[in-house]
């Protein structure tokens, strides 16, 4: 080896230029293997956390105006209502080349009566006054005509919360433009609705003082129609529809039709705070609240494939639900289903803070008072509990909602349909493989409509992809160009240290060395510039590589709100990238050390083969030359 390296120190720039270029070729060589094996590695250790799942909203064909009369304005509003020529379902995005994990689905959900549960609503506030709506008689307080607030004295109350009895409350005919003389010594029945703050004349006695006042609320009728719709959203005939709603109280009054009717809805009224929703799906994940993180089960387990796909009767329920009615993991829960929602999901309805987005009772298509459906035991196999974020969302839970298998309602197909609509973010989901976005809007493009907007959601696995698949066409570039520089690096520094020396290796030889002792001789110094310029190389590209981060590379840069099929990835995932190894740094050392010695053994052993003389006088002749 000393005799290899003193003939190496003869050609100092040379030994030095080839250790600088092989410090060089290592580096690329062991950043590019880094690189690519960080990408690999970061996205095998979070492959199984990502997920991908697209809602879907019906895009409405038209707007209609209508007219409705404001008392406090005295002048119609514009009212603007979507319009629907059909509705789209789960099956039209049946195409051919889709590739589900889930769905798509669209879910209702239902309205449990259980008055032996607690609900959230009463142990908010159980001795809260039920305020909203009553089915009651009352009078006016002196002669009026009801086109601005007026005072009255509920005289009786037929359905809803009997303390209200006897109350002097506010009241307007609001939406009524040509309202009727009502008379202090008459008695009147009508379904009574909690509206807007006051207004008029009543209003502006309050304003004239000068202390602060408490601005109430009015009472406006309700009308006595059926309240339910048809499967295609239409509303089935009722006499009652657009009629009367406000009725004097007579002798036999109970025995028309009016009051038969309002006999019948105050059986039911009151009935929300006794219900709760429940909600069928075919995979827990594609909730919204449960996909981004606002729902998660605290206890038990998750309902599993088998019992989604055979519709058990299991079900997931919230933390509080079982905490007020002293219910354990693995009880049973009576669920007594009365009626149907698929317009809207539990949330809209049955809100987190305890409020109900209901107001009176409802009777059937006939004017008979609902029945429950579908009666059955459902037992908890998970418990849920729910972070309130203050914001009010579309995706929010109901409150005391159930989680149950869609086919595990055998009455799913509308009955008591409460209320019917399209496809919105809210109710319509579907799960596909992560990644798999681009090509399912391609099928979407060729077989899809544009009434239907898609909007996906994968926890930033898109972006995190994407950056770093080109962080690994960058590492691949880098790993080809320092293999690529490393091999001609050896091929040529082996000429100039091995081939260019054959005339030495002639002389060792005629000097009566071995042909094992010449290639020591020879190949050991070179060996070992290989080996010190790709340890250092290989060394700095690992710890270069640590400095890359293929996580940030899939960051976004530019604004996506127009993008066809957006991806959300509001609640993207925190990735951390794998740790980075000294593997490659000894692989890369190896693979040149193999790759510069076997380069060199195989022209070493082209000189050995040549005879000594031959290789002498071959020089002989160039300095003849």
């Amino acid at each position: 080896m000393i005799n290899s390296l003193k003939q190496m120190a003869r050609t100092p720039v040379r030994t030095i230029l080839f250790l600088i270029l092989m410090f060089f070729a290592a580096l690329l060589l062991t950043l590019g293997t880094c690189i690519w094996l960080k990408g690999n590695s970061t996205m095998a250790q979070y492959e199984d956390r990502f997920m991908t799942i697209g809602t879907v909203r019906q895009i409405p064909d038209s707007f209609q105006q209508t007219l409705q009369w404001n008392a406090e304005t005295k002048d119609y509003d514009v009212r603007k209502n979507a319009q629907y020529r059909s509705y789209y379902t789960p099956e039209d995005m049946l195409f051919p080349g889709a590739e589900y994990i889930a769905g798509p689905e669209q879910r209702a959900f239902y309205t449990s009566y259980g008055p032996e549960y607690l609900m959230y609503n009463v142990s908010v506030n159980p001795s809260a006054l039920s305020m909203g709506s009553l089915i009651a008689e009352f009078s006016p307080m002196e002669d009026c005509t009801p086109d601005e607030t007026v005072k009255i004295k509920i005289t009786k109350v037929i359905g809803g919360d009997q303390r209200l009895e006897g109350a002097v409350d506010n009241f307007c005919d609001h939406m009524n433009p040509n309202p009727k003389m009502l008379y202090q010594d008459k008695t009147y029945a009508a379904i009574l609705h909690t509206y807007l703050y006051i207004h008029g004349s009543m209003y502006e006695e309050l304003m004239k003082s000068k202390n602060e006042v408490y601005i109430g609320l009015e009472y406006i009728p309700g009308s006595l129609e059926t309240g339910l719709c048809l499967p295609d959203g239409s509303l089935p005939e009722d006499t009652f529809r657009d009629g009367q709603e406000i009725f004097e109280v007579t002798d036999g009054f109970y025995e028309t039709d009016a009051g038969r009717r309002l006999l019948n809805l105050a059986q039911s009224e009151g009935i929300w705070r006794q219900c709760q929703p429940v909600t069928g799906t075919n995979k827990t994940c594609l909730l919204m609240p449960f996909y981004n993180g606002q729902a998660y089960i605290c206890e038990g387990r998750d309902i599993s494939e088998e019992e989604y796909a055979s519709g058990s009767k299991v079900c997931l329920a919230p933390k509080t639900f079982m905490e007020n009615n002293g219910l354990s993991l693995g009880d049973q829960v009576k669920v007594q289903l009365l009626y149907t929602d698929t317009r809207v999901n539990a949330g809209r309805r049955f809100w987190l803070d305890g409020s109900i987005g209901f107001y009176s009772g409802l009777v059937d298509t006939a004017g008979e008072p609902l029945q429950v459906f579908e009666t059955s035991d459902y037992e908890v196999v998970g418990i849920y509990d729910v972070t309130v974020s203050g914001e009010d969302s579309i995706f929010d839970p109901g409150a005391d909602e159930l989680i149950v298998p869609m086919q595990s309602v055998e009455a799913r197909d509308g009955k008591n349909l409460l209320a019917c609509g399209p496809m919105t973010d809210a109710t319509s989901s579907f799960q596909i493989p992560n990644g798999g976005i681009d090509e399912f809007l391609k099928g979407w493009a060729e077989y899809g409509t544009d009434q239907l907007e898609l909007t996906f959601y994968d926890m930033g696995y898109s972006q995190l992809k994407a950056g770093i698949d080109n962080m690994k066409k960058i590492s691949l570039c880098l790993l080809v160009a320092g293999l690529v520089l490393t091999l001609l690096l050896l091929f040529f520094f082996s000429h100039l240290f091995i081939t260019k020396q054959a005339q030495r290796t002639a002389i060792e030889r005629s000097l009566g060395m071995r042909a094992a002792q010449c290639r020591w001789s020879m190949l050991s110094g070179f060996a070992l510039l290989i080996f010190v310029g790709a340890l250092i190389g290989s060394v700095a590209g690992t710890r270069f590589s640590g400095r890359v981060s293929v996580v940030n590379a899939g960051q976004s840069y530019y604004e996506t709100t127009y993008t066809e099929g957006l991806t959300n990835t509001e609640n993207e995932i925190a990735v951390e990238e794998a740790a980075d190894t000294q593997i490659p740094a000894v692989f890369s050392t190896v693979l040149i050390m193999a790759a510069g010695v076997g380069i060199a053994w195989g022209k070493m052993n082209r000189s050995l083969k040549r005879e000594p003389m031959q290789l002498l006088s071959e020089r002989q002749e160039e300095f003849q030359v």
